[in-house]
């Protein structure tokens, strides 16, 4: 044993001379707007930049473009102005790999774009200032190793994207198609982060990790899917854009996703998880139209859940919880309103087609109810007139009077079997 421990420490020995003989050279880019990484004099000192015996500290700045016609291993990048990573040679049918191995990794203080199947790989960490840009929306993509800091734009387009480890957003992701991201540990959207577009968010897919988002996650251009291994919880906004879809789905075994925030539902698609959703007090559900989808939909006492469009799931009411309805909603699926719960129906047609297992209040304002699958329970129903419409008002024409009576009679007592 101790002739290992002497064999171990003088590894180590060697390894740290080694590591005490190389320079770190801060090499800064003097060439013109367009010129190619491996030409030694479009660098300050004139040395191509490539991890050896010395290691490399690297500076861009300005409206340039570089390009690689090979792969690179430096320590640091720091990018100011309008910098372009691409290839000299767009005939190439491999990716050309800038990685950055040093703690300090990539730090963006401009608009660092790469294209033409450049990928930057970052052993470390990645910081996007406020005001910088990080794009990545022409065959380009960035792995990061370590952690994100954004508190600038990131612009993630297929094939590759963004890929990280840990993610920490204040300011704003964009994603347009494909995978976004693969977020192994936590991925923390804070109260001014904002993450959009259309494709594949995916977090935590090689063990369970946890989404927090504590600002904002919506569709625009297109479907969203936000896919994790983990926990999950909402105290900001999420939702879907008029005509698209907001999936949130699990890789692994599902947990129920907690609302502590708002949800936003809007007209031509929906928002729909494939696990238990929970409207926690103080949370809220806005149904504007669109559908709405979960295995169950627990609405607790001080939450809000308003509005019309569409339920898929069984839904339920804890005790002193309540639903308000306003305006024609179908419910696929079971209802169950516990003792104290109330479902409030207005303005509209409610239709479930699950078995109705009420034992507190069914309160319906101007609107109509229709338990397809059957009602049970010692339920409490109060019928009411509504501000715009009348459970009399058979002909529904926005009046109840002596019409409604005949209609009624027309339509009901003279086709009745025993006439």
């Amino acid at each position: 044993m101790f002739r290992k421990k002497l064999a171990l420490i003088a590894i180590l020995c060697t390894f740290f001379a080694g590591n005490l003989q190389a320079e770190q050279i801060h090499s800064t880019w003097v060439g013109e707007s367009r010129g190619d990484w491996e030409t030694a004099i479009n660098w300050n000192p004139a040395l191509v930049p490539e991890n050896g015996a010395n290691t490399f500290a690297v500076t861009i700045s300005g409206d340039v473009n570089v390009d690689l016609d090979e792969s690179h291993f430096i320590d640091q990048l720091d990018c100011y102005g309008n910098v372009r990573l691409g290839i000299n040679n767009g005939g190439l049918s491999e990716w050309v790999i800038l990685k950055v191995v040093g703690p300090n990794g990539l730090r963006n203080h401009g608009y660092l774009s790469t294209d033409s199947q450049v990928m930057l790989d970052i052993e470390w960490n990645l910081v996007n200032f406020a005001g910088s840009t990080i794009d990545t929306a022409v065959n380009g993509g960035i792995d990061v190793d370590g952690n994100i800091e954004n508190a600038g734009l990131i612009i993630s387009c297929p094939p590759v994207g963004l890929m990280s480890s840990e993610v920490h957003n204040v300011g704003q992701i964009i994603v347009y198609g494909g995978v976004c991201s693969i977020g192994e540990e936590i991925w923390d959207n804070d109260s001014t982060g904002i993450i959009r577009g259309f494709g594949t968010l995916a977090f935590g897919t090689r063990g369970v990790r946890t989404l927090i988002n504590k600002g904002k996650i919506y569709t625009t251009g297109g479907g969203l899917t936000v896919a994790t291994n983990g926990l999950s919880s909402n105290t900001g906004t999420i939702g879907n854009t008029t005509l698209t879809s907001l999936n949130l789905m699990h890789v692994g075994i599902p947990s129920d996703m907690s609302n502590f925030g708002t949800i936003e539902v809007n007209a031509g698609g929906g928002v729909a998880f494939d696990c238990n959703l929970v409207n926690e007090p103080n949370g809220t559900i806005k149904l504007l139209g669109g559908t709405l989808a979960g295995q169950t939909i627990t609405q607790k006492a001080g939450a809000s859940l308003q509005g019309f469009g569409g339920i898929t799931g069984d839904v339920v009411i804890d005790p002193d919880g309540i639903i308000k309805l306003t305006g024609p909603t179908n419910i696929i699926g079971d209802v169950t309103i516990s003792s104290g719960a109330t479902l409030q129906i207005s303005d509209g047609l409610t239709l479930i087609t699950g078995q109705t297992t009420c034992n507190g209040t069914i309160h319906i304002k101007g609107g109509y109810l229709i338990p397809q699958g059957g009602l049970s329970g010692n339920c409490n129903i109060i019928w009411e007139p509504g501000l715009y419409t009348n459970v009399a008002d058979f002909n529904l024409d926005g009046k109840v009077n002596l019409k409604d009576f005949a209609y009624f009679a027309d339509t009901w007592l003279w086709q009745t079997a025993w006439r």
